[in-house]
């Protein structure tokens, strides 16, 4: 039997303009997770990484911070496949006209526009209407990514790792929370809209343990974070 660690990456820059780098707190939960690895007795065989700066700097920041306690993690390998879904565009492209029949968003889209400060509860609340009727196939998304398309995607990238691992390997894999949700919804059968909504309790630089023998693949453990000090545990 192998082990799959599929793990989110550390605190992105919510409200910049470019959401795609890590914070500071981000690189510390980053290394936070690399020096855990490095004191575990479990050996990593593999890293993966999906294809986001977000992403990859992450398996970065925690290769560094294991190296500097002596341990020397496996170069990390690129798999397309594991990218998050378009959340943003999706948010960005449909907010606004989902907004004509909803007052509560109508008042975002108003205070976003006029530069007003936004609660982020109120922002969570609007992302995740929106995104929760892109995963009910409600949205006509044109050129952008079906839930369906993400999912299968999703399926392929883990595919290509397990495939490309075998048997007795314990692999990790730096993604998002949008396919560790798929990977879980994969292991347990979970609806598409309660695959969305378990993305949403994905912390930062967690880790989810799934495990597969041949191409059976089980839910060993969900989204762990002791490792990281009450401080550093973020979920946006």
């Amino acid at each position: 039997m192998s082990s799959l660690h599929l793990i989110r990456h550390g605190q992105a820059s919510f409200g910049a303009e470019d959401y795609d780098v890590l914070s500071p707190r981000g690189i510390e939960q980053s290394r936070a997770l690399g020096r855990y690895l490095a004191e575990r007795p479990v050996r990593v065989d593999a890293i993966y990484s999906g294809p986001r700066r977000r992403q990859l700097d992450t398996a970065r920041h925690l290769a560094a911070a294991a190296a500097e306690r002596g341990c020397a993690l496996p170069e990390v390998a690129l798999v397309p496949e594991l990218d998050e879904f378009p959340a943003i565009e999706i948010f960005r492209r449909w907010l606004p006209q989902l907004a004509a029949d909803n007052p509560e968003l109508a008042r975002l889209v108003a205070a976003m526009a006029g530069g007003e400060a936004v609660q982020p509860a109120a922002f969570q609340a609007a992302f995740e209407h929106v995104t929760h009727r892109w995963a009910r196939g409600e949205l006509d998304t044109d050129d952008l990514e079906t839930f369906a398309h993400f999912c299968e995607r999703v399926g392929r990238g883990i595919d290509r790792v397990m495939a490309g691992e075998g048997r007795g390997r314990s692999v990790a894999v730096v993604t998002s929370g949008g396919p560790i949700s798929v990977a879980v919804r994969r292991c347990l059968g979970l609806a598409d809209e309660r695959t969305m909504r378990l993305a949403w309790v994905i912390a930062n630089a967690s880790v989810t343990e799934l495990r597969w023998r041949g191409d059976e693949l089980s839910l060993f453990g969900f989204n762990a974070v002791h490792h990281l000090d009450d401080g550093l545990v973020t979920y946006r």
